[in-house]
């Protein structure tokens, strides 16, 4: 599904489509920013991690959103500007940097994983 919506033939529909998902992403950070003023803020169950994360996971959403949309209407309205990030996204070299990246990404996350997970189960196993 994501590599559709980022799919580079049609460089014009693949930016209306990171739009609409700009707009997804706005939304569900929108939705976190009120549960955490309507529900976590004044809640005594919850400890203070948990009313952070709430904020910080949903205020991070919605930025990130915010420049999203930011860049695709930019390129949406600028034809020069969209011209230039379709050739840059269509390097081959950068492409295979960008792979690169995220394969060590996901190596490096896996082991620290299951590294803190050895670690978790001799301190504490209600946090493993």
């Amino acid at each position: 599904m994501f590599m559709h919506i980022f799919d580079t033939s049609d460089f014009e529909r693949s930016l209306r489509r990171r739009r609409w998902v700009g707009f997804g992403l706005l939304a569900v950070g929108v939705v976190g920013i009120l549960c955490y003023f309507l529900l976590v803020d004044g809640s005594d169950v919850l400890p203070d991690f948990a009313r952070g994360f709430y904020l910080g996971g949903a205020s991070g959403i919605s930025v990130g959103a915010v420049f999203l949309l930011v860049r695709v209407t930019y390129l949406l309205t600028h034809p020069e500007a969209r011209k230039k990030a379709k050739i840059r996204e269509q390097d081959e070299r950068e492409k295979a940097i960008i792979n690169q990246a995220f394969q060590f990404a996901g190596m490096f996350t896996f082991f620290a994983a299951a590294a803190s997970m050895f670690v978790l189960v001799a301190v504490s196993m209600e946090a493993a």
